[in-house]
């Protein structure tokens, strides 16, 4: 447990432990859930694009595909469209 304090224009400081122990950074946005009884909720806030990431990447895995796969097959394809689309018939 801890006491933090609002400072001026409602601004909070969340302890060093803590946000050492949970990977929180500089900048960092957060989610703040009123439970409606006067306590509050306060989450880290995923990105959507971290969360898309992270969907993918288990994909990848799931399918057992490496890495050097994934660039070669990025790559490909990459040329496959610009041929498709932008090369010069």
């Amino acid at each position: 447990m801890a006491t933090i304090q609002i400072r001026s224009k409602g601004t909070i400081t969340i302890p060093s432990s803590l946000r050492k122990k949970y990977g929180l950074d500089d900048g960092e946005s957060l989610t703040l859930v009123d439970l409606g009884d006067g306590s509050f909720l306060l989450t880290p806030k995923v990105s959507r694009v971290v969360r898309g990431a992270d969907r993918v990447a288990k994909k990848i895995t799931e399918a057992g595909v490496t890495l050097e796969e994934l660039l070669m097959t990025l790559d490909a394809e990459r040329t496959r469209y610009y041929k498709e689309h932008y090369a010069k018939h």
